[in-house]
């Protein structure tokens, strides 16, 4: 059974990639800040396929150990959906610096920084498939 972790995966697109894959027989591992009412009643009716760990993945230094406890304790990562993201509201003319660096923290360099930590699993086990989504709901930017 292939192992997936999902990023964003406790509500929305994120939940809906992991149960549909649970469904197909992966090993699903869903990631984010907080797991969900909705997510806890997923992971009641998967037979023990779909999963939740913590991770806040604005944290960049805490993404190496994150890749590492999901490969411990669940063995090699075969996929990763790169589905985690911040929107906001408003125009990027009128945000703050702050705001900017958070969503470009959140939404560019976190992705790349995990798909480093699972691409290195990937590539040492001689298979993985990474999907990334990308939302495009801002319109102020």
């Amino acid at each position: 059974m292939h192992n997936v972790l999902v990023t964003g995966g406790s509500r929305g697109i994120g939940l809906a990639i992991g149960k549909r894959l649970a469904g197909a027989g992966f090993n699903v591992i869903a990631a984010a800040r907080r797991e969900s009412d909705e997510l806890k009643a997923a992971i009641a009716e998967s037979n023990g396929q779909l999963h939740f760990r913590a991770c806040d993945l604005a944290v960049i230094d805490a993404i190496p150990a994150f890749a590492k406890l999901v490969r411990d304790e669940f063995g090699p990562i075969y996929g990763l959906v790169n589905n985690a993201g911040l929107g906001t509201e408003g125009l990027l003319a009128t945000m703050h610096n702050s705001e900017i660096e958070a969503l470009v923290q959140l939404n560019v360099l976190s992705p790349i920084i995990l798909t480093k930590y699972v691409a290195r699993q990937m590539m040492a086990d001689g298979a993985g498939r990474i999907i990334n989504i990308l939302d495009h709901r801002d319109d102020g930017l």
